[in-house]
């Protein structure tokens, strides 16, 4: 394989993370889609796949097909069987969020595809919105930070399946859509000193399954709320929720210098006094990030970089606040994300070693 030759593809699971991954795929002139799975025959029958080969068996598609990458948008436990076949079969991953179900499956995921000299991206791509990108470039102009702020809320509805089993998910909200956020904070700033997390079961009462009948009671949790205590004295604060609607993102930075406030379609930086110093929009759908999301992983595979944006192995800081947080709503103490990267035989060093020094070029 050669620099200019695309990378062969194939999309595991057609969730609504699946089928716009299969979008962002279908537009990417650095891959080449080969395949699609999903063990629903109805999932596979109400998307358009075009000519491609459909499987109910993501195995099958493995063997058939002979991608050089997938990009596996599945629950944690099927995740972990995956890994391991394309581990023995040499297969690059991209694994949409979250990783894996805590720090401990996360590592264990990372050693896999490392020890077979593959490379795994988990698709926190809002590093790649032209709006988070200009915060991260704009990170210093705030000057120290005393104040970040994040918030997410996304309304699943009531049908919330396999995520509202705490065996099967690992988390919730805190899980699933703090990790995009808490991944922007230790990418625009760092890794949170200490941690302190709050979490709710069942703020919603009409949940029910795929039928309509009304399902079991959650076990995860569909709200929760952060406070972080950051290096050089700054604080931060997330809430997340997938009980509330409407879809609403925001990330702030506040420093002595002024603010930084960002979400999906703007970035604002502005003075002390609230002056507006510089301001970007973006206007492209979602599927635009992503589609810059995996061109740099195909760039980083067919150049044989070293480093790359977003690695499993970066995402498990991220895994090492989230298990932290997880522990602090258990013992209503503060607890340190770094006490749990050393208990998985990491430190933030080794987290980093894939990362490229600035924005997302590799090496």
């Amino acid at each position: 394989m050669t620099a200019a030759d695309p990378l062969t593809i194939a999309v595991l699971g057609l969730g609504s993370m699946g089928r716009r991954a299969l979008a962002a795929l279908q537009r990417c002139p650095s891959v080449q889609l080969v395949g699609v799975a999903d063990r629903d025959g109805d999932a596979l029958d109400a998307v358009d796949t075009g000519d491609l080969p459909t499987f109910t068996d993501s195995r099958a598609l493995l063997a058939q097909t002979q991608p050089q990458a997938v990009y596996a948008a599945l629950p944690p436990v099927p995740t972990a069987d995956l890994i391991a076949t394309c581990a023995q079969r040499g297969i690059h991953v991209i694994k949409e969020v979250p990783l894996a179900r805590n720090l401990a499956e996360g590592a264990g995921l990372v050693r896999q595809m490392e020890q077979a000299g593959l490379k795994l991206m988990v698709a926190t791509q809002r590093r790649f919105m032209l709006t988070y990108r200009r915060a991260f470039e704009l990170r210093r102009s705030v000057g120290r930070l005393f104040l970040a702020r994040a918030e997410y809320l996304f309304n699943w509805g009531p049908v919330t399946g396999w995520r509202a089993d705490h065996v099967l998910a690992g988390g919730g909200a805190l899980l699933e859509l703090g990790f995009q956020f808490l991944d922007l904070l230790i990418w625009i700033h760092s890794l949170p000193e200490d941690v302190f997390g709050a979490s709710a079961v069942n703020a919603r009462r009409d949940l029910v399954d795929a039928n309509g009948r009304p399902a079991p009671p959650n076990t995860t949790d569909d709200t929760a709320v952060a406070v972080l205590r950051m290096p050089g004295g700054g604080m931060a604060s997330l809430i997340a929720s997938r009980a509330s609607g409407p879809v609403f993102e925001q990330f702030a930075l506040h420093g002595q210098d002024g603010s930084l406030t960002a979400d999906s379609q703007r970035c604002v930086l502005r003075d002390p006094d609230g002056r507006v110093l510089d301001q970007i929009e973006d206007i492209d759908d979602p599927t635009t990030s992503a589609s810059r999301m995996i061109d740099a992983f195909a760039a980083a595979i067919t150049s044989g970089s070293r480093t790359y944006p977003c690695s499993g192995r970066e995402s498990l800081l991220t895994l090492a606040v989230l298990d932290a947080l997880y522990l602090s709503d258990k013992t209503a103490a503060a607890e340190r994300p770094d006490t749990m990267l050393h208990a998985s035989g990491f430190t933030i060093p080794d987290c980093l070693i894939h990362r490229p020094l600035e924005g997302h070029h590799a090496d």
